[in-house]
């Protein structure tokens, strides 16, 4: 699309330059398609907010290029991270531990079922991570608000954006599509006409972001999240790092005044709520309230929704940012495969696909959070309705009472494992050739089962070429079908894609087999991949169709046109 009236002009203007938003860039920045960024703040966020990095959002890092040693190395040490813990005070003492390793059977599936563990870094620090991979063919415009779009009026649609500067200047970039991905206020969504459903107020906190070094007043009592339970200061510490970087989550009521925010009310329940006289420096105090909300429409013709545009959960989960990394991944390959001229009904298939998705996250993460009231009922030993310091030494001082409590703490575990819904997602739609519904998990929350059914996420087992080892999921290419094929049937598949490559279908084979250039691992694959089916594999990683070796050459044409019009 070319507009000699506009400043400039790009395939795709992402709106948002959050992890979501730089995520969308770097995938089309790799796809070859060109995007600019418009984000009204003046930079990338200085201050920890989220900081779960689940395995699927992980996954997706590493199809970018992006090693997850490189995130890891500059997150939370891994046996800083290991526990949750229910305090009366940070410095205090525990009344009921979480361990995330308590569990060996889950860990050893978790191991096996992704190259990539999840982890902990914070959002600052990924956001620049991300930042920093993008090229200077992909402009981030900071202080530069998007106020709204008209269409172009060219021969191959597309919009005209008009752009505020934080100091007043208008300029109007023209694109083909709009990427929402400008959080909860989103002025996207706004303009598609969508409006966001679910519960808009849940419970109100400030966060208190600060700097302290607690390592030896923490010694041996390590842990991720420490939630608060003295009535005078309940809230949650989130150790971004024990060493320096904490941000204190504090409940407050509905109807607690919060403009201005009165910061030494506030610096002195942090300091109650330490439990300590500490050496510690507050950087800021924010506001911010809970909702469990999903927009009513992902996409309107060229505009579309990613991340906290499109849905805000409960932080309790930690999967908020990681949903937004799936919707990113969904949405991107399909905008390059349309740019490059495949049919633009692939589009219509982005909001059946991924909101589902994020009304079942919703949903559990908002239960999780009522779940959590479960704790606060056990360590209430007199059952007079509130969780008191004398109640905490009633339940220390009684063995049975203790195990009451942890059993409530036990409870929490689908709160810091949702394996299942991460990992799990089975896409339903026109793109998707479906022959049955995936195997069904004994706990579909956190237990995740690997599965072949169209729609599902390609299962990663290891492989070996040649001296290398890499997952099954390193052979799905972001601008190609994958033609998977197991054992001896590579020649049969070879010859049924000769008509597609000779119509220019971007698609390419991979054979599975003994013998061959790329071999199993281990015996992992055989209790997943059969020899006489074929896989095809969207450039997401997800399965598009599946269908039996013997009749490749009948249907793999007519398999592949199903799921990608061409």
């Amino acid at each position: 699309m070319t507009d000699p009236q506009t400043d400039d002009q790009v395939d795709v203007l992402i709106v948002g330059a959050g992890p979501v938003g730089l995520a969308a860039a770097i995938m089309l920045e790799r796809l070859g398609v060109s995007c600019m960024l418009v984000e009204r703040r003046s930079g990338l966020h200085t201050a920890p907010q989220a900081h779960v990095i689940s395995s699927r959002s992980l996954e997706i890092c590493r199809a970018m290029g992006i090693d997850d040693a490189d995130i890891r190395a500059g997150g939370t040490h891994p046996g800083d991270s290991l526990h949750i813990r229910w305090v009366d005070h940070l410095v205090g003492r525990d009344l009921g531990v979480y361990s995330m390793a308590s569990d060996l059977d889950q860990v050893a599936r978790m191991f096996a079922q992704t190259p990539t563990p999840t982890c902990n870094l914070s959002q600052d620090q990924f956001e620049a991570l991300l930042a920093g991979r993008l090229s200077d063919k992909t402009p981030i415009r900071f202080r530069h608000s998007w106020v709204g779009c008209r269409p172009s009026g060219t021969a191959d649609g597309g919009y005209v954006s008009d752009i505020e500067t934080r100091e007043g200047a208008r300029l109007t970039i023209g694109s083909r599509f709009i990427i929402g991905a400008d959080g909860a206020g989103s002025r996207v969504r706004q303009a598609m006409g969508a409006e966001m459903e679910g519960p808009h107020h849940i419970q109100h906190f400030i966060n208190i972001h600060f700097h302290a070094n607690l390592r030896e007043h923490l010694k041996g009592r390590e842990g991720l999240l420490y939630w608060v339970m003295d009535p005078d200061c309940v809230g949650t510490f989130i150790a971004h790092d024990i060493d320096h970087n904490w941000i204190f989550m504090k409940t407050v009521g509905a109807d607690e005044p919060l403009d201005p925010i009165d910061e030494d009310r506030f610096a002195a329940l942090l300091q109650r709520a330490i439990g300590k006289d500490v050496p510690h420096e507050i950087q800021s105090q924010s506001s911010w309230v809970m909702t469990a909300q999903v927009s009513s429409a992902y996409q309107k013709d060229g505009l579309f929704l990613i991340g906290d545009a499109a849905h805000r959960f409960p932080p309790t989960g930690g999967i908020g940012m990681n949903t937004g990394f799936q919707d990113a991944h969904n949405l991107t390959w399909k905008l390059a495969m349309v740019l490059k001229g495949a049919d633009p009904d692939l589009l219509s298939t982005y909001e059946p696909e991924r909101r589902p998705s994020a009304v079942s996250n919703s949903k559990q993460s908002h239960q999780n959070f009522l779940n959590m009231v479960e704790v606060a009922k056990a360590l209430d030993a007199d059952g007079d309705g509130i969780a008191t310091m004398d109640d905490f030494d009633k339940v220390l001082a009684s063995e049975e009472r203790k195990a009451y409590v942890q059993a409530a703490v036990d409870h929490q575990a689908a709160h810091f494992n949702m394996s299942g819904l991460d990992l799990g997602v089975c896409y339903t739609s026109s793109a998707i050739v479906a022959d049955g519904a995936p195997p069904v998990s004994p706990d579909p929350v956190s237990h995740y089962v690997p599965s072949t059914t169209p729609g599902a996420r390609l299962p990663h087992v290891w492989l070996r070429q040649g001296e290398d080892q890499i997952s099954t999921l390193d052979l799905v290419k972001g601008d190609r079908y994958l033609v998977l094929s197991f054992g001896d049937r590579g020649a049969d598949v070879q010859n049924a894609l000769e008509g597609l490559k000779a119509a220019s279908v971007p698609v390419e084979h991979v054979a599975i087999a003994p013998g061959g250039r790329i071999v199993p691992a281990d015996d992992q694959y055989e209790d997943l991949f059969a020899p006489d089916q074929i896989l095809v594999v969207r450039p997401d990683g997800h399965i598009a169709t599946r269908i039996e070796a013997a009749q490749c050459s009948e249907e793999l044409r007519t398999a592949i046109s199903v799921a990608l019009p061409v």
